[in-house]
């Protein structure tokens, strides 16, 4: 199913809603998660397309009378039930589980997951919101997000798309105002090692994944082969690209361009990204606040980037600051994970190089 998420409507001041309705038609949305902080007024199933909605109560909702009955097609969880199986697949829909990610670390949210996939089998997802902006962490069993805010957001109205068949899941928002620049689409990808002698038609295979986004762009933040610098199959591309200490680089084709130690910057139709492979494990023991204060230091050694893009850990990260957006790929080996920037409107998508299932076994 395509899955449309939302959170923190509040008063929805500015109309959003049914704007944020019309993108979820316009991408096939088949039912609605909201993770908390809804207001009376917008209790009605035709607001939301008459889909169904799973929807998280706070606290001072549970024993109002407006919160008593669900509406036909949704579903209400609650503090201590928050687990509900949608579409065969158990999900957890609360509002403030953001907050163990906002005072303490990347690695007590991941804690945090492990910990609702001991105690509820086969949850597959973990939905929050509160903090009115949008967060990502994936793992192998379980999936971490907040959508952002409706009202109220660092950026836009925002709002998240997934497809559960995929996992490809996209972090939008209806912009405030209307964007001048002409759209841009940029493919950020790492740790790709020794995926070549893994599989031979990888590249061919992540080449036709960046046409299909219609990506011009790549950008690697590192542990690239050397002998995969140059590759046929990214000729259509311009490909930036970085390398640690201990690498030497190839000679390379025009269209690659390696990223310098000394201004570790790539600047791309005039945005700007700040590429340190290594920093996704510094990240892992820092708080929100903290990845907000490095930011606030890189854009002051390095004015103007709008994103911060790592690699080194297995699990894509995606965390949207009020003035940078830091953003992990995903392990190209294990997972095939990659991610798109799509500009002005800074959209985020990730998703993963499909691979096909092994074939019937012959019993004969």
């Amino acid at each position: 199913m395509i899955w449309g998420v939302i959170s923190d409507t509040h008063e929805d001041k500015m109309n959003a809603i049914p704007h944020i309705m019309a993108e979820f038609r316009k991408r096939g949305v088949q039912a609605i998660i909201h993770a908390g902080d809804i207001e009376p007024k917008h209790i009605r199933p035709e607001l939301f397309d008459n889909l169904p909605v799973i929807c998280a109560l706070v606290e001072s909702q549970v024993d109002k009378p407006e919160f008593t009955k669900p509406p036909k097609g949704w579903i209400y969880t609650k503090p201590g039930k928050r687990v509900v199986n949608f579409c065969n697949i158990v999900i957890y829909v609360g509002h403030k589980r953001s907050f163990e990610f906002l005072a303490g670390s990347e690695a007590d949210l991941i804690k945090t997951m492990n910990l609702i996939r001991r105690d509820h089998d086969f949850v597959r997802w973990l939905f929050s919101g509160h903090t009115h902006h949008q967060v990502y962490e994936q793992s192998h069993l379980i999936n971490f997000v907040n959508p952002g805010a409706v009202e109220s957001s660092f950026e836009g109205y925002e709002f998240t798309i997934i497809n559960t068949d995929t996992e490809e899941i996209v972090f939008s928002r209806i912009p405030k105002t209307k964007p001048l620049k002409e759209p841009l689409k940029v493919g950020i990808i790492s740790d790709s090692l020794n995926i070549s002698d893994l599989d031979g038609s990888f590249w061919k295979s992540m080449a036709a994944e960046f046409k299909k986004h219609n990506i011009r762009h790549i950008i690697h933040c590192g542990n690239l082969v050397e002998r995969d610098i140059g590759i046929e199959e990214f000729k259509d591309f311009e490909v930036h690209y970085n390398l640690r200490p201990d690498q030497k680089n190839p000679s390379a084709p025009a269209n690659w361009h390696l990223i310098a130690d000394s201004w570790p910057v790539v600047e791309i139709n005039g945005y700007r990204f700040y590429v340190q492979l290594d920093l996704g494990a510094e990240l892992l023991e820092q708080s929100e606040y903290d990845m907000h204060m490095l930011c606030l230091t890189l854009r002051r050694k390095y004015p103007g980037i709008s994103f911060v893009l790592c690699g080194f850990t297995n699990e894509a990260f995606y965390e949207e600051g009020e003035q940078v957006r830091i953003i992990n790929p995903g392990d190209i080996v294990k997972d095939r994970s990659y991610a798109v920037i799509s500009l002005p409107v800074a959209e985020i998508t990730f998703s993963r190089v499909p691979i096909e299932p092994l074939p019937p076994v012959n019993s004969q």
